[in-house]
């Protein structure tokens, strides 16, 4: 399969500053304005520019010794990130496919996003289906307002209260007549939900669909993510919901023992 590049959706500023990342990861080490002219065919005011306004950001850093630089820390902070969260699918995966079978339903793991326009949402990292029919969930990389969905709320639960109430002062979409829009009626609802330790979307997202969730925990007992269960309403209803919610917990109780 051939790529074709369009440029009319390309930014040239970011891309030669992309390529000035790149060219620290390809060479390895320290690199000076005009090395990296030289090696990527531009003028040394351009270079200058972009590794200021890089290391203003934290993903350059400059020796004062020799003048070059260097990868930042913002840099390695990221690649932990993707790690962690590779990491945390790669251990979770054959938990949910154990929990998926066990129910012949679809499970999740999500982690939320708190720097989203709209709002806080859970962002799918996995999903497990071993559902008979089709699902109506939704797909790895998919994102969905967190004051709706399971996950989103088990993930609003154990978060800093002050955080919880900055970011859900904007009003809350109605997706079903099942949606909490009411803001005080939703925080009651994330104290509960810290209570039972264990969320509930009663189609509060989409019309028959229900999902059931619970916390997973890191080696400094903090929530990262949620995995849930879910699932057409009409079939989870011919299952006992405690049965559900404790098979749900003691998967995200197995993952965290994994993670520790």
């Amino acid at each position: 399969m051939i790529l074709i590049r369009d440029d009319k959706y390309t930014i040239k500023s970011l891309e030669r500053a992309l390529d000035v990342m790149m060219l620290f990861y390809k060479e390895k080490r320290e690199l000076g304005v005009s090395e990296i002219a030289e090696y990527l065919g531009m003028y040394k005011s351009t270079v200058h520019r972009i590794l200021t306004t890089l290391e203003r950001r934290g993903f350059i850093q400059k020796n004062s010794r020799n003048n070059k630089y260097w990868l930042g820390i913002k840099v390695f902070s990221l690649g932990m990130l993707y790690a962690k969260e590779m990491k945390l699918r790669d251990i979770a995966q054959p938990h949910l496919s154990r929990l998926a079978e066990k129910f012949k339903e679809t499970t999740h793991l999500a982690v939320i996003d708190f720097n989203r326009e709209e709002g806080p949402e859970v962002v799918v990292l996995e999903k497990i289906q071993k559902a008979q029919f089709l699902s109506m969930t939704p797909p790895v990389g998919s994102s969905s307002p967190a004051y709706c969905s399971a996950m989103g709320k088990i993930l609003l639960a154990y978060s800093e209260p002050e955080t919880v109430e900055k970011i859900l002062k904007k009003p809350l979409k109605r997706y079903t007549q099942n949606t909490i829009t009411d803001y005080n009626k939703l925080l009651k609802e994330l104290k509960k939900i810290r209570q039972q330790g264990y969320a509930v979307d009663n189609e509060e997202l989409e019309v028959g669909l229900t999902c059931f969730a619970a916390p997973v925990y890191d080696f400094e007992n903090k929530v990262i993510a949620s995995i849930s269960l879910s699932g057409p309403s009409a079939r989870l209803e011919s299952l006992k919901a405690r049965d559900v919610i404790r098979e749900v917990q003691k998967t995200a109780e197995e993952i965290s023992e994994n993670l520790k």
